[in-house]
């Protein structure tokens, strides 16, 4: 097993592999080492958090690194501490050490074996057992703002639930102040709340009464419209800074910027053999199966190691067209934009890849989207199927997620629409629009409707069905 210091995993950045060993100095103790055996986090030369391993016993470590090493350690520790002090559930906090070499510190704590969090939870509960969740979670954070604690980061993953018990986790964001108002609990309460999908909002007022009975508040009338407010205010903002992960380098993405090229691509699809495919697009096409020739675009499926893909081209069609294009985003920058706007309201499209624009430095050229290939037929296909109710409830919901969401596609042809075994899948977003003035939305929203109930003509009992499940939104 490698033997590890901080010079060593700050060089390595993102490319740290386990399992290795780290020799730490504990205070008062002689030098030992622990093992490393999976990183589960990792912020390139600052912290990573892993499954650690020390004379048989595991734990949860997180180990920081870098010049302020230190700050980042003692803030964690105050927040644990924090959490500790205001009788809520946290792991264990078993000791602090040095690594040896380098600099850095590491801070141990209990591993709670089996647990899973909150949001994996969320996923797969009803709504009557996502209240109950929610009943156990929330006094919780209720009994944090009781004693003046804030998690300014709070989200899902911050609790951890095993055998029916709540675990509240991660003191890196955590603040105390000797009393938080009414309005800074309930502005917490609203940041926890965005994380889940809006479709989940008509549980609020449920979830403000579990709220306001841990906090012994008298319900009021006007608590539940400033949650609300304050909910949506938050996941605008959550969703702004969502897209915009999507175009630089983290935890996700690996991103390229050169004054002929940007390249942005999932870090899980990193891979040789794919960025094979990123230097050389063209040829990927040309040796690809063409799906569509087009002036506008091209598509092609090719295959990679992590299955089939497929890349759009979008064309420049002469020197008019490239001058209107050479001072805009581009189509697949649009699409790849879209494309997690769409992720982040929990509404199906395709799984994004990478996305390719020639540049002259700030100037852009002809751009390129690769997405993961979706196996299905269009929505077409549904005129001849003899029982097509799952596939149309499931092209309806698309439509009128994205209608509550203040967003319309721009051509819902149903060549648009992919049916799949896990529901259907809406492509085709560089014409994809979110509304902030409601004139114009709704003006979009009927142009969306009218060109979408267009294809049904010809089966005038579809027409109608979808025409009652788009009306009934």
């Amino acid at each position: 097993m490698n033997n590890l210091d901080a010079t060593a995993l700050i060089k390595a950045g993102r490319a740290v592999n386990e399992p290795f060993q780290l020799a730490i100095q504990k205070d008062g103790e002689g030098p030992s080492y622990i093992s490393i055996e999976k990183v589960l986090r990792l912020l390139p030369g600052r912290r990573i958090v892993a499954l650690a391993k020390q004379n048989d016993r595991k734990f949860l470590v997180k180990l920081f690194i870098g010049r302020a090493a230190r700050r980042y350690a003692n803030r964690e520790v105050r927040g644990v501490l924090a959490i500790e002090d205001a009788s809520v559930r946290t792991p264990f906090f078993e000791w602090r050490a040095r690594l040896k070499s380098g600099g850095g510190e590491i801070l141990a704590f209990e591993y709670i074996e089996g647990a899973s969090n909150l949001i994996d939870e969320w996923r797969k509960a009803d709504s009557e057992l996502k209240i109950n969740l929610m009943q156990e979670v929330i006094p919780e954070l209720a009994r944090l703002h009781e004693s003046g604690v804030v998690q300014k980061d709070i989200h899902p993953e911050n609790f951890l639930i095993q055998s029916n018990r709540i675990y509240t986790i991660d003191g890196g964001h955590v603040t105390r102040r000797y009393q938080l108002s009414k309005a800074q609990s309930l502005d917490n309460l609203a940041l926890f709340l965005a994380q889940f999908h809006s479709r989940d909002d008509e549980l609020i007022p449920d979830l403000l009464s579990v709220y306001e009975v841990a906090r012994g508040w008298p319900s009021h009338s006007q608590r539940l419209d400033e949650l609300k407010d304050r909910v949506s205010w938050h996941r605008k903002l959550r969703k702004k800074n969502h897209i915009a992960k999507a175009f630089r380098d983290c935890t996700r993405f690996s991103c390229q910027k050169g004054f002929s090229r940007f390249v942005i691509c999932e870090r899980s699809f990193d891979l040789p053999a794919v960025r094979e495919i990123l230097n050389d697009p063209d040829q990927a096409i040309h040796h690809g199966k063409l799906l569509k020739r087009g002036n506008s675009a091209t598509v092609s499926m090719i295959g990679s190691e992590l299955g089939p893909l497929v890349i759009k081209r979008y064309n420049i069609q002469g020197y008019g067209h490239l001058l209107t294009r050479l001072f805009r985003k581009s189509r697949a920058w649009t699409s790849w934009a879209n494309t997690f706007r769409l992720e982040f309201l929990g509404i199906n499209t395709l799984k994004p890849v990478a996305l390719i624009e020639e540049r002259i430095g700030p100037l852009r050229g002809r751009a390129y989207l690769i997405t993961q290939y979706v196996a299905g037929d269009d929505a077409t296909a549904l005129i001849d199927r003899k029982n097509p109710d799952a596939e149309v409830l499931s092209i309806a919901q698309i439509i009128n997620g994205m209608k509550a969401a203040g967003v319309s596609h721009g051509d819902l042809k149903a060549s648009n629409f992919l049916l799949t075994e896990e529901g259907a899948v809406i492509i085709d977003l560089d014409s994809m629009k979110e509304h902030s003035r409601m004139e114009i939305r709704e003006k979009a929203e009927i142009r969306d409707r009218q060109r979408f109930l267009r294809n049904w003509s010809s089966a005038p009992s579809l027409e109608k069905r979808f025409a009652d499940l788009l009306e009934s939104s």
